[in-house]
């Protein structure tokens, strides 16, 4: 499935947290920062520099699917992908799944602030973070 939309996915044995990025750097930080939490990465999901909503709801619907996700770390550095594009991205997924584990997001670059205010007003559990150390911190306080 992951082939169908040119997204970047592995899925990771024993992991619980379900990690999405944009770039393999920021997912190998991401995984890094799950672990320093206590907890482990369910898979390596990239969805690239130039994803569009849908790409980012297929992406987090495909990370869904998996039912050892109880919790999800989103880490975005928007760029080419602007942080509201991938808040929309994300509400949508979100509204449609089945499987809804607590959500940890860290928006950083283009259109931050509308990105953000899209997520607080959605309606979705969420937790909105800026650095990668309350990222972790976040992630091992969630039930």
């Amino acid at each position: 499935d992951a082939s169908n939309y040119d997204l970047n996915y592995i899925k990771l044995e024993g992991g619980n947290v379900g990690c999405m990025v944009n770039g393999a750097g920021l997912a190998m930080a991401t995984m890094d920062t799950v672990k320093f939490a206590g907890e482990e990465p369910a898979n390596f999901l990239d969805v690239g520099g130039g994803a569009g909503e849908e790409k980012i709801s297929k992406a987090i619907l495909l990370m869904l699917s998996d039912p050892h996700v109880t919790k999800v770390l989103v880490n975005i550095f928007g760029g080419i992908l602007r942080c509201d594009i991938l808040a929309r991205g994300l509400v949508d997924a979100y509204t449609k799944a089945d499987h809804q584990p607590p959500l940890v997001v860290r928006l950083l670059g283009t259109n931050v602030d509308e990105g953000k205010e899209i997520l607080a007003k959605s309606g979705i559990k969420s937790t909105l973070v800026d650095t990668l150390e309350e990222a972790a911190a976040a992630i091992k306080g969630l039930k």
